[in-house]
Formats: structure tokens, sequence, C-alpha cells
């Protein structure tokens, strides 16, 4: 079930990385950032004149899908790649600690199982369908697993350290990726609060100097762009809402494995704090890789779930359920490594409730996993394709029609524009928000549609994406000349009215 799982997952990734047009609808606005991410003076430019666009994440996933692009000479390509392969990389990073950390007793096999265990677990989540896309959260979170990792399995300082610079990476990936570094700053201060400070004056530090090259290099636009740019309109109950419907059947024992490995290192800290004797946890947690890894991820996933509610914020999508899924994989996998081992180590001689658990449990979610991957990737694989085949040529016409056509020309899709040698004139998602939140004048934007400035406008969600000023001035001024099906959107062409 596993290598089923496992292969029919990265044969559905596969499949959506060389589609040669919009699979996401935000992939086309970091293209175009990793476009111009050489040139940041221009990335992230004033929003005030023409283009209106936001560069509304820090550089690292732009600069590494531009750096990869020289080899396949295609950016879209080369960034989904970085995604793919990242998303590979965070599998066997869970698959890595939850076999180095396993119980000192354990057996070769259980260690094993578990690894595989971790590796396939995000196979089958629904969030993992995020996994293609050219989007900078799978680098991101690799860079941030990768920091968890080195801080558990770290035999002294330097090692700690190098894990706080993966932090700082996982950070200019994407700016709110700070979880893991928090978790991890938490774990340190109780192990040794004179060494946590030094690990956060160094990230501080690390972090501050990259920030300032990009504020001087961008000429005081970096913060703007990632932090003010950025505040979207934000319902807690939304947040509550996609929490609850995040967890759904293929990720709910995952979730509930994950609680009960996380209920011993809850209980431990608060008995050292309610006793005011933190001295034993320290000590085994410095002496035990799996109590460590146990406890760190735990905290993580506890933060994590924390900032999922952060989807409640306008634009959200399931990628802000990733951290917390993944982290859960991890406590899943080691609480069925804990149960093998505790059954083997008590010499069961009888069939008993928890040796039933320690075999059936992770029987049990495999199997959800299987059942999953067959419905989401393998049944639908031969129709997906097909469909694709037609929507890939109804974006061709619209690649056809945007070449053709004399800039300014707008759309939704962006992907089409740099597929055309188009500009990107602005993000119909962002600026939208910056009108609500009055952080952004939209006149001279309306003023433009008014005037007829774009040739043609590629629209997909109109009561989405667009303010009713701006939505009006379209309506006025233009007229629809046809309807083309994409990937998982319908798009309509307008053309100016006469």
């Amino acid at each position: 079930m596993a290598v089923y799982s496992v292969s029919t997952f990265f044969y559905w990734v596969a499949i959506q990385v060389i589609y040669p047009y919009e699979l996401d609808y935000g992939e086309g606005i970091v293209l175009w950032q990793a476009q111009h991410i050489s040139h940041p003076a221009i990335a992230y430019a004033p929003i005030a004149h023409y283009p209106f666009i936001v560069f509304h994440y820090t550089p690292l996933f732009q600069l590494t899908s531009l750096a990869v692009s020289e080899i396949t000479g295609n950016l879209l390509l080369a960034g989904r790649l970085v995604s793919s392969i990242s998303t590979l990389g965070i599998c066997l990073t869970l698959a890595w600690v939850v076999y180095r950390t396993a119980p000192a007793r354990a057996s070769r096999l259980s260690a094993v199982g578990g690894a595989i265990f971790a590796a396939t677990l995000p196979c089958g989540l629904n969030v993992m369908k995020w996994a293609p896309n050219m989007r900078v959260d799978m680098l991101g979170l690799w860079l941030c697993f990768s920091g968890l990792t080195v801080f558990v399995l770290a035999r002294n300082t330097a090692q700690r350290f190098c894990a706080f610079a993966l932090f700082v990476a996982a950070v200019y990936t994407k700016q709110s990726l700070v979880t893991g570094a928090v978790a991890c700053l938490l774990v340190a201060s109780i192990m040794n609060l004179r060494q946590s400070i030094k690990m956060l004056a160094f990230a501080a530090s690390l972090g501050g100097a990259i920030l300032a090259a990009l504020e001087v290099s961008t000429h005081g636009e970096f913060i703007k762009h990632i932090f003010l740019y950025n505040v979207n309109r934000f319902s807690i109950g939304e947040g509550i809402h996609n929490l609850v419907s995040n967890i759904n059947s293929p990720i709910l024992l995952i979730e509930l494995s994950a609680a009960a490995a996380a209920f011993g290192p809850i209980r431990d800290a608060a008995r050292a704090f309610s006793q005011r004797n933190a001295a034993t946890l320290r000590a085994r947690l410095s002496a035990n890789p799996y109590d460590l890894a146990v406890f760190t991820f735990t905290i993580y996933f506890m933060l994590s779930v924390l900032v999922s509610l952060t989807s409640g914020k306008s634009g959200s999508n399931y990628n802000y359920f990733l951290e917390m899924n993944l982290s859960a994989c991890v406590l899943a996998s080691l609480f069925v490594v804990r149960l093998d081992w505790n059954c083997r180590m008590d010499r069961m001689t009888r069939v008993s409730s928890e040796y039933a658990l320690a075999y059936l449990l992770p029987i049990l979610i495999l199997g959800q996993q299987f059942i999953a991957a067959q419905n989401r990737f393998s049944f639908f694989i031969p129709v997906m394709r097909e469909n694709m085949a037609k929507k890939a040529q109804n974006s061709e016409a619209l690649e056809r029609i945007l070449k053709n056509s004399p800039e300014p020309v707008m759309s939704e899709d962006m992907t089409l524009l740099y597929k055309a040698g188009k500009h990107v004139p602005y993000e119909p998602a962002i600026v939208t928000e910056l009108a609500a939140t009055h952080a952004w004048n939209e006149t001279p934007l309306v003023d433009m549609i008014r005037n007829r400035a774009f040739s043609v406008m590629v629209v997909g969600f109109p009561d989405r994406f667009y303010s009713p000023a701006v939505w009006r001035a379209i309506d006025e001024n233009y007229r629809p000349a046809g309807t083309y099906a994409e990937y998982e959107r319908d798009y309509t062409l307008y053309v100016p009215a006469r």
C-alpha cells in the first residue's frame, strides 16, 4: 500500500508538472516575480504607478526557480520542479527524523517501518495537491522541516546554529514560516536558556542583515511589499470553519495519533512547570532523542494549529494547513514506532488492546491513504489527462489572442501573459484587497479601464477578484467575446465595447 500510494502520488505530480499552462491562480504572479527577481528594484517597485504589482513574498523561491530555469529553459517548469523536488525532500526528511529518533531499544524493523510510514503519509493528504504548483510553500516547508530535523538530531551547538540558518532560509522563502524556529527556540530555552538566546541572536542577526540588504536594493520598498501590502481582510469564524473542514477522513486518524503522541510531552511539561522543576524534563530531552523529537514536534504541531486559523484571511487556500498536517504525520509515525516498541518490550504473549492498536492503527491509516490515492489519482488519471489536453487547447487559443493583441492586455491567468510575451499590468486579487483595506488608491486602474486602455481582458472570477468600481468599469466599457474552459475554471474574453 505504501509503495502504491507514493508512486501514484508522484506520478500524478509529474503529470501536473509538465502541463504547459496554469494549474493554480497564484502561479502567474509568482512566475512574474521569478522573471523579475534578478532586478530587486523593479520586482519590489512602488505600486502607486503602473504596473500595479505587489511582490508579496520573500525572494528565495523565485531566485531558486530562476536558477533552475537556466537548465530547463522554461521558468514555469523550473518553478514546478522546485516545488515537486521539495515535496519529495519533505517526505524523505520526515522519514529520516523518525528513523533516527526511534527509541534506542526499538528493533531495526520498527525504525524502518516508522520511516516508511512517515514518508507515505503526506502522499494521501488532500493538502498535498499543492505539491506541483509553482508556489513558494513546498520549498519553504522543506527548509523548515530540515531545520527541525537538524535541531532534533544535533549533537552540538554548532549543528543547532545550522538549524536556525535553515529557519532563516525558510522565512526568506515565505515570511510566515516562523513556527518551526519558534518551536525550537522554546525547546532550546528549556534545555539551555543562555544557548537559546545566542541562537535567537544569531537568527535575528542573519535575518536582519539580509533584510537590510533587500531594503537598500529595493530603495525601501521590500518591507512595504511583504508586510504592509499583505494585510488582507480577516474573519476568525472563517478560519475556524476552514480548520474544521481540514480534518477530513484521511487526516482524522493521523491527527488523533498525533494528539496521542503529544499527550505525554504536554503532561510532562505541565508537571515540570507546575512543580517548578524543569531539571527532570531538561535531562530527558538532553538524553533521549525520541523524547526530544516528540516534544519538539508537539510544540510545532500546536503552534501550527494556531497558525492555521489565519486561513480566515481573504484569499487563503488549503496550503495554510500544510504545516499542521505534515507535523501531524511526524507525530503519528513516532507514536506508531513507540507502540510497536512497547509491545516488543513487554514481550506480550496475548493480544491486548495496545498490541492490537500497534498493528491495526498503521494498517487503518495506510488503508485510508490507499483508498484516497486510488480515488484521487489512479482512477481519474486517464480522464484527467484527456480533460487537461482539451483545456490546454483553450489556453493555447487565449495565448494566441493575447500575443496578437497590442499592449496593455490583462489576464487573470498570468501564465498566459508570460507565454504570450506580455507584461502583467496588475494582479486582480491583491489589488482588490488593497482597495478594500484602503491601502491603495484604485482610481488610476479604474480610469485605464474606462478609457479602454486594455485591448483585451481575460476574466475568470468577477465576483471575487474585482472591486465594485473596477467591475462596473469593465461591465460598462467591455463586452464578452467568448468563453474558454481552462484547467480548473472558465475564462471569459472581454474586448472594448463599441
